[in-house]
């Protein structure tokens, strides 16, 4: 048999709902996680074939995207913007002048679960997933007899819609019966059904990125069945739990005692507990993106980035306002110099020579512990500073964005310094960890999205380049909370030591820990200790 053209007709950028949360992607290009849409989608196909990724030509694909598609088995097709569906699929199918061949096609904003992929002259349909415009399928006899669009809000009559995955026995005709439909596809599609048999393959999944509200809905069902056992969300609340049920009291107690003008800033506790020996807590679960998706996998400006930090810096500033029970400086010493060396030990145990001198792309570096040595001598510990509120691990991933109120919301704060239920610390502990996603670049490390390299005790690191990363950093150099600057030498220092004390956390990915140490040396190389 002759082998099928596989498209995923990707070929315009999401609309302005979604673009105003995620800037002008392309809909496989969307953000699900610490993944593109489009890696689930192929992960759906692999072993089907060769596909065929349709782009608008006016996207400019990353050197790091153009090497995960190729991975995965998908090729680029660019095409001219402002086409219909229709008149992109018959573009597409004249640059690749492939003859006439048995065709599936994929939404790109949509994701189905096992697809039939040697199937042909079917529609997958489903039920629709919400209030908006669908094309619902007429089923007679066991036979399609037709498509129809209902507007939004319109009742159906409970027919199932097509849910984004098509699969034709000939590509020409479906050319001709898009083209005598003026470029609909839809119409196209029900022009090729009068002349074909074509069956209803009901969805085991579909999932719906293509519209704001469903967009939400379906990253909850794609990352809830990718989750850890410890955090569970059903749509109205997520649930954190651990064996380690202090921690879970500490950090339910934190949000539960943060001062009113902190608390519009978090999420909003619900219940906290301990059952079967694990300690747990819900809060209400956001249906907002996560500062780590944007800044890994978004497009959003840099107005919108600027807002962001901007209510960063007024959640900071509020924090910093309340003072607390004992000493900063001795809360960041526990954080961020004695955790230190304590990572390094577990480290050295695992196996690595953290005593022995490293280079970074030939620059020669302390050893680890020697840089950890050098880093806590940057850090002034005896400011003699009274305790801030500290949230403790205000890092990207740590940190929602509603861009309607622009507003943060913050999760997952410390709630303990040294296993004591705390909810104060260290302005500069915060700082740093907000620039360690910054200009530490973390996120991208979790995402590999990052190259490393390493030849004996040589390391070095490369990361996929992001226009939002150059403004941020500039930004963040003129945020000052309690008289740190967010970049200032001590800052960064703690930061650095954050990369110093990671590796031990990712035991069961070698690469990440290989990453995180060439980061920490490319780090200190930066600091400036003048």
């Amino acid at each position: 048999m002759t082998e099928a053209v596989r498209l995923i007709m990707s070929g315009a950028v999401v609309g302005q709902e979604l673009a105003a949360e995620f800037g002008p992607l392309p809909p496989a290009f969307l953000p699900v996680g610490s993944k593109r849409l489009y890696e689930l989608q192929l992960a759906e196909l692999s072993g089907a074939g060769p596909v065929w990724m349709v782009l608008p030509e006016t996207f400019a694909v990353s050197d790091y995207d153009a090497e995960r598609l190729a991975a995965l088995g998908a090729q680029v097709l660019a095409i001219p913007e402002g086409l219909r569906l229709g008149e992109a699929v018959v573009y597409a199918l004249g640059d690749l002048a492939l003859g006439d061949r048995p065709l599936h096609i994929l939404h790109g904003d949509t994701l189905i679960t096992a697809p039939p992929t040697d199937g042909l002259d079917l529609i997958v349909g489903g039920d629709s997933g919400g209030d908006y415009s669908w094309a619902q399928i007429d089923v007679h006899e066991g036979r399609i007899a037709g498509l129809e669009v209902i507007a939004a809000g319109e009742d159906g009559g409970g027919r199932p819609v097509a849910a984004g995955y098509f699969a034709f026995s000939s590509s020409l005709e479906l050319v001709r019966a898009i083209t005598r439909q003026r470029g609909d596809f839809i119409a196209g599609v029900g022009a090729y059904a009068q002349g074909r048999e074509m069956v209803l393959w009901p969805a085991r999944r579909w999932l719906d990125f293509g519209h704001l509200q469903t967009f939400f809905r379906s990253r909850l069902a794609a990352t809830t069945a990718r989750a850890f056992n410890s955090l569970a969300m059903d749509g109205f609340t997520a649930r954190k739990s651990s064996a380690d049920a202090d921690k879970m009291r500490a950090e339910a107690r934190w949000l539960r005692n943060a001062p009113s003008d902190v608390q519009i800033y978090c999420a909003r506790m619900i219940e906290a507990g301990e059952t079967g020996g694990r300690g747990f807590y819900l809060t209400e679960y956001e249906y907002l993106p996560v500062l780590s998706e944007l800044f890994v996998h978004g497009a959003i400006g840099r107005g919108a980035w600027l807002r962001i930090l901007q209510s960063c810096e007024t959640f900071l500033t509020l924090c910093a306002g309340h003072v607390g029970e004992g000493s900063g400086d001795e809360a960041l010493s526990r954080l961020a110099v004695d955790k230190t060396f304590e990572r390094l030990e577990m480290l050295a145990r695992a196996g690595f020579a953290v005593d022995r001198e490293q280079t970074y792309e030939g620059r020669p570096c302390p050893s680890l512990r020697g840089i950890a040595e050098i880093l806590a001598g940057e850090i002034d510990l005896a400011a003699g500073k009274p305790a801030r509120l500290m949230h403790g691990d205000f890092c990207f991933s740590n940190v929602l964005y509603a861009s309607r109120l622009r507003r943060i919301k913050v999760i997952d704060p410390r709630g303990s310094v040294d296993g004591t239920p705390s909810l104060w610390g260290d302005p500069r502990y915060d700082l740093a960890k907000l620039a360690h996603s910054i200009i530490g670049r973390y996120d991208q490390i979790i995402a590999g999205r990052c190259r490393v390299r390493r030849s004996g005790d040589d390391h070095g690191i490369d990361f996929e380049p992001l226009a939002a990363q150059a403004w941020l950093e500039d930004a963040l150099a003129d945020l000052t909370i309690d008289g740190y600057g967010a970049a200032s030498g001590q800052v960064k220092a703690v930061m650095t030591g954050l990369f110093l004390s990671a590796p031990p956390l990712h035991a069961d990915r070698p690469d990440r820990q290989q990453a995180l140490i060439a980061n920490a040396l490319r780090l200190f190389l930066d600091l400036d200790r003048s």
